[in-house]
């Protein structure tokens, strides 16, 4: 019998997913839209009508020894995120008594905040500032305490680049300060990858950083990278400043994974 992956909130990163594990899985995926359930249908996946918030049981009947994957991030203009996070841990549980085998959560390095000079390893203390970020880390550690009863994956996911996506495209002709931060990316395709072998293989419980390896200024960076792109390149101060802000280091990530980034410094992304 083919395994059921269930991806809530179908959007950019999950379309990436749909079309690599076509065939392999069988995916449903949800959406807000009727008209986008049709469009999906289209595409060979099984679309689901559903809101976060709404009554779970519409998602739940898919769920039965099934991977769940969680993609639904909090509106960029949230500040209250209360519901939000209620919402989601009402889902997991829901989803843990429908019999769901293997919950993959889609989260963010940002559970880290931006006042800190340190390497970051997978075992780094949280210190997150936003409330979206601290939303993240409430599921984080909600779906944590569920691993007596199911498998859990943890994907902390630097800022994402793809071929349709570049980071420098929001910066142009900016101007903007901070010029000597570290730049912490990883591309949809290594993050599809990492997907691939978490989901077809043996899942892996706990925390996994999916991020490049290499780590430039980014007042050097974006300006470089809008050269590329020809756009306007943005202008930030202090980049001649000595490097600092956080590194996510994910070297022991990719070689639990089994997977070599294609995109291990973020040159190669533009």
């Amino acid at each position: 019998m083919t395994q059921n992956l269930v991806i809530t909130g179908y959007g950019w990163l999950a379309g990436y997913v749909g079309k690599a594990l076509a065939g392999d899985v069988n995916i449903i995926g949800t959406t807000r839209s009727h008209e986008k359930c049709l469009a999906l249908k289209d595409q060979g996946i099984e679309g689901v009508e559903y809101t976060l918030g709404d009554d779970p049981e519409v998602v739940c009947r898919h769920l039965s020894n099934a991977t769940l994957l969680l993609n639904v991030p909090p509106g960029r203009k949230s500040t209250h995120l209360e519901t939000f996070t209620a919402n989601m841990t009402a889902l997991i549980d829901a989803a843990v008594s429908a019999g769901v085998r293997h919950i993959v959560f889609v989260s963010t390095t940002s559970v880290y905040g931006d006042s800190t000079n340190e390497l970051i390893n997978e075992t780094s203390a949280t210190a997150p500032q936003t409330e979206s970020a601290k939303a993240h880390v409430a599921i984080e550690n909600y779906l944590l305490a569920k691993r007596d009863q199911i498998d859990v994956s943890i994907l902390r996911l630097a800022g994402l680049v793809g071929p349709d996506r570049h980071p420098a495209r929001s910066l142009s002709g900016r101007e903007l300060d901070a010029g000597n931060k570290r730049v912490n990316l990883v591309h949809i395709h290594d993050v599809v990858e990492a997907l691939k072998k978490i989901i077809g293989s043996a899942p892996i419980n706990g925390i996994l950083h999916l991020c490049s390896l290499s780590h430039p200024k980014r007042g050097v960076y974006y300006v470089d990278a809008a050269k590329a792109l020809n756009i306007e390149p943005p202008y930030f101060a202090d980049t001649e400043n000595s490097p600092s802000g956080k590194v996510i280091d994910a070297h022991k990530s990719w070689e639990q994974l089994g997977v070599s980034p294609q995109y291990s410094d973020p040159y190669s992304m533009f």
